[in-house]
């Protein structure tokens, strides 16, 4: 069980009203923990109007943008909290960019990026959903809320560049 794909997946799941998603293959089941909702899940790109797009690495930014719908979110792995170059091509394209992060085993900060047309990460948290998360090792409502949470001197290099 990995702790990355349960908080990529969740965090996600947890916000987007909708339900139509792309991400890779090895996240499939993580939306299975959400037990009130159904999701349509992609693993392969054939739509348009997704709720949701995860990306285990930055890929096409604009094109990624266009797939989603009007409301969409966009969830990658960044460099680094610090990741400068990467939340400032996001805040072009999105209204919201916010990084987060989780703890692996060791106890290390891993980063993640949440980009969104609408939705705010812990603002908009759907906490029907959250609330009901099953079978998880790491993700709790509490957690997904905290996960946006920066020391200062991160916040300090990047609030040029993201977007609350």
């Amino acid at each position: 069980m990995s702790i990355k794909n349960e908080m990529t997946a969740l965090v996600g799941g947890c916000t987007s009203e909708g339900t139509k998603i792309l991400v890779p293959q090895n996240l499939k089941d993580e939306f299975k923990k959400i037990t009130i909702t159904t999701f349509d899940i992609h693993t392969q790109d054939d739509s348009n109007g997704y709720d949701l797009i995860i990306e285990e690495t930055p890929g096409d930014l604009i094109k990624a943008y266009e797939k989603l719908n009007d409301k969409g979110i966009y969830i990658t792995t960044p460099k680094s909290l610090t990741d400068r170059d990467l939340f400032a091509s996001l805040s072009k394209l999105y209204w919201i960019v916010l990084p987060f992060y989780y703890l692996d085993e060791n106890l290390n900060a891993k980063p993640l990026v949440f980009a969104s047309k609408k939705f705010h990460p812990t603002a908009d948290i759907i906490r029907h959903r959250s609330d009901f998360v099953e079978n998880t090792k790491y993700y709790t409502t509490d957690v997904h809320i905290a996960a946006f949470t920066l020391p200062k001197y991160i916040f300090e290099q990047i609030k040029d560049v993201i977007k609350l």
